[in-house]
């Protein structure tokens, strides 16, 4: 398997200080069944993600562009594969990414993506992701406003929810083979900071439902295999207790997952219709 290296970044630190750790990190957690993996260190991850992206997607149509635009604006490094390739890309510009543990735990975390694309894992949840269509026109439907709102925040949910069973599953195995510190390191430094009370109402619904059980999720392999790590943590913001009480049935779905499993077609099924059902009932009132 070939490694290629690139930026886009005048800065010198890339080359010297970040190149070094992606060999390190392809040497400590192995190589993917691929040819190629490129590793892309930009200025611009907006731009090269909308270049070089072809986003997994839960649905294609009328849809594809605003599904496009969530993810763009969300993105700040990811990887994509396709074939026998895989691109890596990390932002340059991110606040934290001269801390060295910091560094190795993202850029870890993005190649453990590959390995895991490559084993066929992550695919199969995506695949059983884009069954779960039905589920949201019945939710839809049981709503009945708002359509195009409401359709958009489903989407986004269910699109949401396969992105934390991928996490959950890719932090485990850091975890495992001894990258529990960096790991650590890059969740607790890019997680949400600042002590706030989040007012939730219908139009920031969704996005309260992605920052809460994001933050929770991220923690999900430490609580379970590194315990040391989180003691003591606790969540920058709060949230209404009928919103906690909700998200923490989406959370509860989540850490059931069972890592080694084969098949996650039951496991996704049951977050998503948890996920989806907390939704409507926080939906309706209001």
């Amino acid at each position: 398997m070939k490694i290629i290296k690139k930026t886009d970044s005048k800065k010198k630190f890339v080359k010297r200080d970040l190149f070094p750790i992606v060999d390190m990190v392809v040497k400590r957690i192995g190589k993917p069944k691929l040819k190629e993996v490129t590793f892309l260190f930009t200025e611009n991850p907006k731009k090269a993600f909308l270049d070089i992206a072809n986003p997994e997607r839960m649905y294609h149509g009328r849809r594809y562009d605003k599904m496009e635009f969530w993810l763009s604006e969300s993105v700040s490094s990811f990887s994509i594969q396709g074939n026998d390739k895989a691109n890596i890309m990390i932002n340059v510009k991110d606040p934290y990414i001269k801390d060295y543990d910091y560094a190795t735990g993202l850029i870890a975390h993005e190649f453990m993506h590959t390995i895991e694309k490559s084993r066929g894992i992550e695919p199969r949840i995506s695949k059983v992701g884009k069954k779960q269509w039905p589920s949201i026109i019945k939710t839809l439907e049981k709503i009945g406003e708002n359509y195009e709102e409401v359709l958009t925040d489903l989407i986004k949910l269910v699109t949401f929810f396969i992105l934390c069973m991928k996490d959950i599953i890719v932090e485990t195995r850091l975890i495992e083979i001894g990258f529990e510190k960096e790991s650590f390191v890059h969740k607790k430094m890019c997680s949400a900071t600042g002590k706030k009370y989040i007012k939730v109402n219908k139009s920031n619904l969704a996005n309260t439902i992605i920052l809460y059980v994001g933050y929770e999720t991220m923690w999900i392999p430490f609580r379970l295999n590194a315990p040391q790590y989180v003691k003591g943590i606790e969540r920058p913001f709060t949230v209404p207790k009928i919103v906690e009480r909700e998200c923490n049935r989406i959370v509860k779905e989540l850490k059931d997952i069972k890592i080694c499993a084969k098949n996650h077609e039951k496991e996704i099924m049951e977050v998503v219709t948890t996920g989806l059902h907390v939704y409507r009932r926080l939906y309706k009132k209001m």
